[in-house]
């Protein structure tokens, strides 16, 4: 049995999804809690999701060619699974380091290229700030 790299809960009241990142997280460990998202039961495509990057995770995997893979899993599994008006994901890591990885994955994936407004914070509380924010 693979290690536990993910801690997923939803949140319905707040209509946020939260990915808790830890241990050696890989890109297929992403693709697989992405998968289990979309088969929670408490989950809607109304959702925003909030991804939190912890110590645990290395860089080794996280190369252009894995985060492109990821990429070709993300599209379709947006379309079907990020239906709501105004999509949104926030990435929260406080290593310099690692947010320079969720930075490349937002641009990689900017407006122009995607569905989903991503943006990239060092704390929760920043992050929650912007998700809460109503549409302008």
């Amino acid at each position: 049995m693979a290690q536990k790299t993910c801690d997923i809960i939803v949140d319905p009241a707040k209509r946020l999804a939260t990915l808790d990142i830890f241990g050696a997280a890989t890109i297929p460990c992403l693709i697989e809690a992405f998968g289990e998202l979309s088969d929670h039961a408490d989950w809607d495509p109304d959702f925003d999701i909030m991804i939190l990057i912890g110590d645990g995770p290395g860089l080794e995997t996280f190369t252009l060619e894995a985060m492109e893979k990821l990429q070709a899993f993300m599209r379709p599994w947006n379309e079907t699974n990020r239906t709501g008006a105004r999509p949104r994901t926030a990435f929260v890591c406080a290593d310099d380091l690692k947010r320079v990885i969720a930075e490349l994955w937002a641009a990689m994936n900017g407006p122009d290229h995607w569905p989903i407004d991503i943006r990239v914070f060092v704390t929760r509380r920043q992050a929650s700030g912007w998700l809460t924010q109503e549409a302008l």
